[in-house]
């Protein structure tokens, strides 16, 4: 009898103590799961990407002719056009100079292009303007000026989007709306582009249900490449989304997010979109995982569409981030409460067992087995609030001196706006030239930034610079001035590293040196390691640990 009493409030607990997420339809969820399990396996996909580019720069050879190389080139631009900028640029870069090389004006056309539409994708609009200045559209082979058209249109609609003046801003969605016509003037009949501008227009003037069924007829041929299924897919997610049809929107935000991981590329809208309706149907773990993928992705390309959305969506994050924190220690609490309740259960348990000795050695048998699962689940109880709470405190930090930084660069860029104002008043445009080339005042918010850096950091692991110089050998160790609150370029290094950023390329970002500085720094402390070179960065990461 006291045995099913037990299990009836224990799966009472139980129920309580999990909150389900949303309730999905059945393909809905299907796919949501589908879309885990692609963001698991996407290194897979990274991989088969960067293996196939791989083979794609193989075929440069010191006997390459211009010609081939010039193909080459393209192919690369190609395959990096979404995956990554620099990349991407440096071919274009590429291609313009073979062009020069073979003089011929139909490829110089095709590369300056491709730099331009680089360029107004990563915000920088005047060295797009610079380049596409250089183009006479009288001169352009005729199949290049869909392409034209194209970059135009890019080109307006960014600047229309950053304008901060109304009169200017109504002026570039003219010019874009000009160029969009234009394009769609000059696209065919049976071009998947023409399509894709077709939805956009028709989603500009609030009627996009006119798209729709094109748009389905296009996405269910099996002719339609997977990026292509990505576009479309979020094409038809816009049209229901914009008919208030939210369910088959997330459906097919879903579709394009699977299909976008999986070409892959780093710059694409599904996810994010998709992240923003979840959250609001109230799924926040699934939301805040998507905003997390998409936000690292879009920094890793450095698109200014996508990370002026990403801002849009920060406070989802932050408050994605909070609400998930308040259900994970809501849930914590009604753990505790049910080990407490079932321990004074079996206590009873125990008690009675002993006044019946026909079944004292079953009791003491099945009290040490339960006893024992409950030492297990307190152990990892704790665990779990401590990784919490460092999870917590690291946030709450960066957060914070995150808004005080951006609130002092504000005011500093004003004062420093004001005393460029009064030099070019008093000394002239020669005095503010001077100003201007000096690199002082950037070298002086670097250090000041570095060293605040540095003082949150040691705030949060105060004991790192011991316990990492614990892990090297002792001539090795790295020496720093007692009661100064700063780092050095190695400890910084290792210091990003604690915090979860692993990838060399963003830590040279952050620190404003080469890749292979940042990498050898790296080789150096390993080869300097106590232990196996392999496990330190796995050492570096448990400094400080909580439990």
């Amino acid at each position: 009898m006291i045995e099913r009493l037990i299990g009836i409030i224990l799966l009472i607990l139980l129920v309580t103590a999990c909150s389900p997420n949303a309730p999905y339809p059945r393909d809905v969820e299907r796919q949501l799961e589908e879309l885990d399990r692609t963001i698991e396996e996407r290194d897979r996909f990274e991989a088969i990407k960067t293996q196939y580019i791989d083979r794609i720069k193989a075929k440069l050879t010191t006997g390459s002719t211009d010609l081939q190389r010039y193909g080459i080139y393209d192919n690369l631009y190609d395959e990096y056009y979404q995956y990554n900028l620099d990349s991407a640029t440096f071919y274009a870069r590429m291609k313009l100079d073979v062009a020069h090389r073979i003089k011929s004006p139909g490829m110089k056309f095709d590369a300056i292009l491709d730099i331009a539409d680089r360029y107004v994708l990563s915000g920088m609009y005047v060295e797009a303007r610079e380049y596409l200045s250089q183009i006479d559209s009288t001169q352009l082979p005729y199949d290049l000026l869909p392409r034209y058209y194209h970059v135009y249109h890019a080109f307006y609609d960014g600047m229309a989007t950053n304008a901060g003046d109304p009169i200017c801003q109504d002026e570039y969605l003219r010019l874009k709306k000009i160029y969009q016509r234009l394009l769609y003037e000059k696209l065919g009949e049976d071009d998947i582009a023409r399509l894709y501008l077709l939805a956009d227009m028709l989603y500009e003037e609030g009627k996009a249900s006119e798209a729709l069924q094109d748009l389905m007829d296009r996405y269910d041929t099996t002719e339609t490449s997977l990026h292509e299924r990505a576009i479309l897919a979020y094409l038809i997610a816009t049209v229901h989304q914009q008919n208030g049809n939210n369910w088959e929107a997330v459906r097919y935000f879903t579709e394009s997010a699977i299909h976008d991981l999986k070409t892959p590329v780093h710059e694409y809208r599904s996810l994010y979109e998709l992240a923003s309706l979840l959250y609001e149907a109230g799924d926040v773990e699934r939301a805040y995982r998507y905003i997390t993928c998409s936000g690292n992705d879009a920094m890793t390309v450095n698109a200014l569409n996508n990370i002026h959305s990403i801002n849009r969506l920060l406070p989802i994050i932050s408050e994605s981030y909070n609400t998930l924190m308040t259900r994970k220690r809501i849930q914590l609490n009604r753990a505790l409460w049910s080990v407490s309740i079932l321990s004074l259960l079996f206590i009873t348990v125990a008690l009675i067992a002993f006044r019946d000795k026909r079944r004292a050695s079953a009791a003491e048998r099945e009290t040490r087995e339960i006893n024992e699962k409950l030492s297990l689940a307190n152990a990892r109880l704790q665990k779990y609030i401590g990784l919490l709470q460092e999870s917590n405190n690291i946030k709450e930090s960066y957060l914070g001196r995150y808004l005080d930084l951006c609130s002092e660069y504000i005011g500093r860029i004003e004062t420093y706006r004001s005393q460029l104002l009064r030099i070019a008043r008093e000394g002239g445009m020669a005095e503010l030239q001077k100003v201007l080339r000096s690199t002082a005042f950037i070298e002086s918010e670097l250090n000041e930034f570095y060293a605040k850096f540095d003082a949150t950091f040691l705030h949060l692991f105060p004991d790192f610079v011991a316990q990492f110089n614990e892990l090297l050998q002792p001539d090795k160790r790295i020496e720093t001035i007692p009661g100064e609150m700063l780092l050095t370029t190695e400890l910084r290094i290792f210091a990003l590293i604690r915090l979860g950023i692993n990838d060399s390329v963003k830590i040279a970002e952050f620190l404003r040196r080469s890749v292979s500085t940042v990498y050898n720094y790296r080789v150096k402390m390993r080869n300097a390691a106590l232990a196996s070179r392999e496990e330190f960065e796995k050492q570096v990461m448990r400094i400080g640990r909580l439990s």
